[in-house]
Parts: C-alpha cells; sequence; structure tokens
C-alpha cells in the first residue's frame, strides 16, 4: 500500500513541475489537429476514389 502512496505523491509532484498551456495555445493546437486530420482524410478518400477508379477501368475494360 506504501508503494501505491508513493506513487500517486511521485506523479502529483511532477505535474505541478508542468507547464501547460494557455487557452489559446491549446485551441490553436486543437484547430491545427483537426484541420490536419480533415485534410488526411479527404486526401485518403480522393486516393481511394483514384484506386477504385483505376481498378474498375483495368478489371472491366
Amino acid at each position: 500500500m506504501n508503494k501505491l502512496i508513493n506513487y500517486f505523491k511521485a506523479s502529483y509532484d511532477e505535474l505541478k513541475k508542468v507547464i501547460w498551456p494557455t487557452r489559446k495555445v491549446a485551441l490553436q493546437l486543437t484547430a491545427v489537429v483537426i484541420i490536419t486530420a480533415l485534410l488526411v482524410g479527404l486526401y485518403l478518400t480522393i486516393l481511394g476514389y483514384g484506386f477504385q477508379s483505376a481498378l474498375e477501368k483495368l478489371l472491366f475494360k
């Protein structure tokens, strides 16, 4: 039980050392992640349709 208490104390001490981002920075980084995810999704969708179209042309001439 003592090890568990020491673990939580050490974790709490480490969390006090963390430099948390400001609200503005957090929102900016969140926007970057969302935009990046949307762009990657769009890219993969276009790539998928391209491969599908190429495969259909190749197989069903």
